[in-house]
This record gives C-alpha cells, structure tokens and sequence, in this order.
C-alpha cells in the first residue's frame, strides 16, 4: 500500500543532463523503495518560452518540467515561483500528495511552496547541496543572488520540517538550529554500472578530469570564486611533463578556450603538452562514463571554502561507481569518505607529491584498486535507504 505521493521540485534536467538529475533519480528510488509515489517537476533547457509543464517520464517515475528560464524576466517569474507548479501542487491526485521536496529551489518561490504545504498538511522539505557564490557577475545579479541564497540558507530551510543535506557542513550547520537532517551525497544505482575493462600493461597513467570549474564569464577578478582548481592540475601534470613522466591527462566539461579565459598564463604550457593534455568540451554523459571507466585515476581539487564545504562533489561518487580511483584534496566535506576505497587524499600544496606517488603504482595494482573500487558499491543507493526512512519517520511523512 502507498504512503502517498512525494513531488521532487527543482532546476534538475532528467534523465541525465545535470548532476542534480542523477541526485535526485536516486534520492527518488529511495523513497519508491520506502513505498512512497515519487513526482518529479524539473527543467528543459531545450525550451526556453512560456511557463507551462510538460510531460515525459523516465525510469518508471512520473516526470513533469518547465521550460528553462532565460532573460531576466523568465528567471524573475522562476524565483518568485511559478502559478503553474503552486497550481500542479493543490491539484487532486489518486495517492494523496503527503510530502514535496524543494531541490535547491529559489527562496520566495520555496517559502510559498511552504505556506501552501502548511495550509493543507503537506510535509515540505529541503534538499540542500549548494551554497551559491555572489561574488561575479553584474550588479544586479550579485544583489539577487545574494538575497536569494542568504534567505534561503538562514530561513527558508529552517521553516522546512527537514533537510536533505549533502555535506558534514550543511548537516552541522542545520543540526545545531535544531532541523531533523539526513546526510545525502549524490548516490547512483550500483548495478547499472559495468565493471571496468582490464587495464593494458603499459607504464603510461591515464588521468582524467571531469566537471565545471568556473563559469568563465563570472569569474570575479581575484578568482577568489572557482569552484575548482584545474589550473592546480595543470600546473602539476606540466611538473611532471618536464620530468619526463609518461601520462595522458583529458578534460571534460569545458573546453580550451574557456579554460584560458580565465588563466592565459598557461596557454604555453597547454602548447607545449598537446600530446598529453587535451580538452574535449561538453560530451555525452554515456562517453564520459566510458572514458572515467577506462582511465586509471579521476582528479579534481578545490580550496575550502564556504561553497566547497557545503557541497560534495558528484563526481567522486560517479567515479568510484565506475571502478576508477578519485584523487582530491583533504576536505571536511569527504571526511565521512576518507576511509572509501579509491580516495586518495591530498593537502592543498601537497598535490604534485600525491600525483608522483600514483605515477609509480604498477598496471596490476591499478587493476586491484579499480576493482576494490568497483566492487565497494560505496555510493549505491541501496545502502542509504534505512537512513532515509529514520529521516521521514522523524519529519512525519
């Protein structure tokens, strides 16, 4: 029998054109396992006009979006929250709707879900995996990214009967303001993931990068707000290419150009190790699997900052997922993770000493950590779902 009907909202674009689309599928068959009904409302960015829902299911998941916002009027509509999905939330359904979840979702646009959901007896709560930056941009959208994420964080998700936390950060953070929490990193579907292929026995280590590091048209002038430093890992691979190390080093999710937007002091360095660094841009998240699979090491770092901290970086469940080993900095966001197998962790500085330790790992015990890795199911949903249940018992769902 069902519990009733759970509707996931937020800027997530299913199946899989986002990281927030993996998250919430996940946190969705959660709940399904928990015998909730489980509704989604995301975004389409492939329309950008009018505000109506419309409907395409996935995963055996009853799956709505609106169009994505663009232009300043549309993204003012959005934040201030949409009629058409506070009128889809007060309409009658067969299984009664007992929960909504807000993934990240604007401020007032979330306080107004809230007040609906109070006024007809409907747990609301928050999914909370960002803590925005507002230090780029033009005036005005710094001014309302500010208001909008300070409302957000210090009381829209305090008025929330629970959050959904993705970081030791947020779940102290809340847990000291007194919100039942549960702590949920981007989780994925385990057996959907193929065992990776054998590696070859050769001496050459296959590194790759996988993500965003900044959005090269708002990044402010001190470059105090990247997200991640892939200017750090390219500042290593081109130590080790002067070395004389054999790697092959390959960057998705942004391409060249962008990158030396922002840091064209490396542009002769990139030149110089065109055999062995390249970009390949936007992918296919398929190929990108595929790729993250068959090389021997993911990398990433950040610095720690209010943003990183409050986050947790989709990507190293993915990789782990896939069987390939992370390589990261030490952050008290991965803390409850440092014991994973396949997280090599190093202090901010110290990355050039990690990233020559793993030079040194022979094929078979990189075929060893890939399969330890692969086969710990670390981030399978399936581990988490007494967790979840404990939360809604607590929240009363």
């Amino acid at each position: 029998m069902s519990k009733g009907t759970i509707i996931y909202i937020g800027g997530f674009e299913l199946p899989d054109r986002n990281a927030a689309a993996h998250r919430v599928l996940s946190n969705g068959k959660i709940m399904r396992e928990l015998g909730y009904e489980v509704v989604f409302v995301g975004v389409d960015s492939a329309r950008s006009t009018g505000s109506e829902l419309l409907r395409r299911d996935y995963f055996d998941f009853e799956c709505w979006s609106v169009p994505y916002p663009v232009g300043l009027v549309a993204w003012l509509k959005y934040i201030l929250g949409l009629s058409t999905i506070l009128n889809f939330l007060q309409k009658k359904r067969s299984t009664k709707i007992v929960g909504v979840i807000c993934y990240n979702y604007p401020a007032v646009a979330q306080g107004r879900i809230k007040f609906l959901c109070q006024r007809t007896s409907i747990k609301m709560i928050a999914d909370a995996t960002e803590w925005y930056d507002a230090s780029a941009g033009s005036l005005i959208h710094r001014v309302i990214k500010l208001l909008d994420t300070s409302l957000r964080m210090y009381v829209i998700h305090r008025l929330a009967d629970g959050v959904i936390t993705t970081s030791k950060y947020l779940t102290e953070f809340y847990g000291r303001r007194g919100k039942a929490t549960v702590e949920l990193p981007t989780l994925f579907d385990a057996k959907k993931f193929q065992s990776p292929p054998h590696r070859e026995n050769t001496l050459r280590k296959h590194f790759i990068y996988v993500g965003s590091p900044f959005d090269a048209g708002r990044v402010n002038n001190a470059r105090t707000n990247l997200k991640e430093r892939l200017d750090v890992c390219i500042e290593v691979f081109y130590r080790l290419y002067t070395a004389g190390e054999d790697f092959c080093f390959e960057i998705y999710g942004i391409g060249e150009d962008d990158y030396l937007r922002v840091f064209p002091e490396h542009a002769a360095m990139l030149r110089e190790m065109a055999q062995c660094t390249t970009f390949k841009g936007r992918q296919p998240n398929q190929l990108v699997l595929k790729r993250i699979a068959e090389c021997d090491f993911s990398i990433f770092f950040r610095d720690e900052t209010r943003v990183t901290l409050a986050g947790f970086p989709s990507k190293l469940a993915e990789s782990i997922s896939c069987g390939t080993p992370v390589v990261s900095n030490k952050m008290v966001s991965l803390e409850n993770h440092a014991q994973s197998v396949g997280l090599f962790l190093a202090d901010r500085g110290e990355e050039f000493a990690l990233i020559k330790k793993m030079m040194a790992f022979s094929p078979d015990e990189i075929n060893a950590i890939k399969q330890r890795s692969y086969h710990s199911r670390t981030f399978d949903y399936r581990n988490y779902i007494d967790k979840v249940a404990a939360f809604m018992t607590e929240v009363k769902v």
